[in-house]
């Protein structure tokens, strides 16, 4: 029973994610009935289920009071700005969109291509390094049991959530065609995952010491091969 209002509760909060996200802003801008915008709900919907899936699979997430990123007060300052710089991209991107309609040229067609390719690699990625790293999917906090993950995805880059994260919100970005809502986004980007990962390589130095020290050598952050 506990488990399943746990989930109802995930639900709910999606589905209101969402609603403020793209539902209710395009439903005010008249865009909600345009194909754009079905498809990046039904991509957001199947993006965060991987949420779902580890609470139903290894039981509640650690209280955000025990976040290391909220213990720390930059991590309190990047969490704001994120929150609201987050609202400010989905919202510009919308608005961008509502006043300059794709009339479905070639340069359109390849940019809408670009999106989704870019949105299903980020709902592919999310739960591919979600499912290996299992239980350990959580807010930043180290468990008593906790152990490094160094297979799968992890093998290449220390970050793939954050990454599927950024996929797809640059998805989301190019499906709208707003350049406005991509010089923010990166500032967003740089802003909070920069200080998110940096708390975690520092909680995760002091867990595992040298072991995590050999495997960023040996690792990327978020792309392989880049960064």
């Amino acid at each position: 029973m506990e488990t399943v209002l746990r989930v109802g509760r995930i639900l709910l909060s999606l589905l209101g994610l969402i609603a403020v996200l793209i539902l209710l802003p395009a439903m005010g801008l008249g865009i909600a009935g345009e194909w754009q915008i079905a498809f990046l709900t039904f991509s957001y919907f199947c993006f965060f289920l991987g949420t779902l899936w580890r609470v139903v699979r290894h039981g509640k997430l650690v209280e955000r009071r025990n976040d290391r990123q909220i213990q720390h007060l930059s991590g309190q300052i990047a969490s704001v700005f994120a929150l609201f710089g987050l609202l400010s991209v989905h919202w510009i991107a919308l608005y961008e969109f509502s006043q300059n309609r794709s009339v479905g040229g070639v340069g359109e067609q390849w940019l809408g291509a670009a999106a989704i390719a870019l949105i299903l690699a980020a709902i592919l990625l999310s739960q591919i390094a979600i499912r290996t790293i299992g239980k350990f999917f959580d807010r930043l906090s180290i468990k008593p049991d906790h152990r490094l993950v160094t297979h799968g995805i992890y093998r290449s880059i220390r970050h793939p959530i954050y990454t599927s994260y950024i996929l797809l919100f640059v998805g989301w970005c190019t499906m709208l065609q707003s350049p406005v809502s991509f010089g923010l986004l990166f500032i967003v980007c740089v802003v909070w995952f920069g200080n998110r990962i940096t708390i975690e390589e520092e909680m995760l130095i002091e867990r595992f010491g040298e072991e995590y020290q050999s495997y960023c050598k040996n690792t990327k952050r978020l792309f392989p091969y880049l960064y």
